[in-house]
């Protein structure tokens, strides 16, 4: 019995150490042949997941503590990937970063109740892994109109993106950003005003300040018109949901909580001053954490150095 308990100690011990090497390597390859990013991201997933399952088996094998430890473990990772799905409903071909997430929380947890050494090394490896996925899942591509991810602009024209209206310089314009972020001030609709909303007339039903999506206004706020009279028509404007205002590029670039990526796909071969140019605008939401968890990797490797060097000096001759 403890020849086979032993047995299993080194088998997952030598995991544990795979899994610091598999996750150099990964992250070696990404910066080398980011080409190769979604090859990587299939095989690697479930591997990974494996590899975090068993590295946080170990400290349960090596040490002969409570049962109820374990089930903390398990509760706590099962908790929590429940909650991101109920939160963000993931579809099934997503599902692999859902298990990724919830081994990268069990091992995290796992070291957290047992508290073996080196605890903070591979919490803080569970906390890049969890952050990762759940910034790579949580993503939203604002910049997406009718079903298209990339907006396309004419240069020196300002463009409405959700909650911010983007501005594209002209060439010889000296402004320091190929993309300008400006905030959206809302427009204020009074009670009776008659706009415009995919060839439909609505009418406002009460005085409100515009949302950035005109259906988040539309059971409150307005009322169809099927039949329009003259008047209406002829007084009728195009709904917006603001007007642009000033300039936040760099207060969305500060953000700590959320980043915005601006991605150029592409440009026309006209004239530089009626070019057109394809934008993709990311937001990614908790980025913290991934610095957070290498905080907790590079401070962990700190600890067992020095308590190593500590135990040397203190060792009798």
């Amino acid at each position: 019995m403890q020849k086979g308990r032993d047995t299993l100690v080194e088998i997952t011990f030598f995991l544990r150490n795979a899994l610091l090497l598999f996750a150099i390597l990964t992250a070696v390859f990404l910066i080398l042949f980011p080409q190769y990013e979604e090859v990587l991201v299939r095989l690697g997933i479930p591997l990974l997941s494996l590899l975090m399952f068993l590295s946080g088996t170990l400290p349960f094998t090596e040490t002969r503590n409570a049962f109820w430890r374990p089930i903390l473990a398990v509760t706590i990772s099962l908790f929590l990937t429940v909650l991101l799905q109920h939160c963000i409903r993931l579809d099934p071909h997503e599902y692999p970063h859902l298990a990724l997430f919830c081994a990268a929380v069990y091992m995290g947890s796992a070291y957290a109740v047992i508290q073996p050494k080196g605890t903070l090394v591979f919490l803080g490896i569970a906390t890049i892994c969890a952050g990762s996925v759940y910034v790579d899942i949580s993503k939203e591509v604002i910049s997406r109109t009718n079903g298209n991810d990339t907006l396309y602009l004419v240069k020196g024209d300002t463009v409405k993106m959700e909650s911010y209206f983007i501005f594209c310089p002209m060439s010889g314009e000296e402004s320091g950003e190929e993309i300008i972020f400006l905030e959206r001030i809302p427009i204020r609709y009074e009670t009776g005003s008659i706009v415009t909303f995919d060839d439909m007339f609505f009418k406002a039903e009460e005085t409100h300040l515009t949302s950035a999506a005109f259906f988040s206004d539309l059971d409150n706020s307005w009322r169809i018109v099927p039949f329009p009279n003259k008047t209406q028509k002829n007084t009728a404007q195009e709904w917006k949901n603001g007007v642009a205002g000033e300039n936040i590029t760099a207060s969305l670039q500060r953000n700590l909580w959320s980043t915005i990526k601006t991605e150029i796909m592409g440009e026309s071969a006209g004239k530089k001053r009626n070019s057109v140019i394809a934008v993709r605008v990311t937001r990614y939401k908790l980025g913290v954490m991934v610095w957070f968890g290498v905080f907790l990797v590079a401070f962990g490797i700190i600890q067992l150095f020095l308590k190593r060097n500590h135990s040397v000096q203190t060792t009798p001759e």
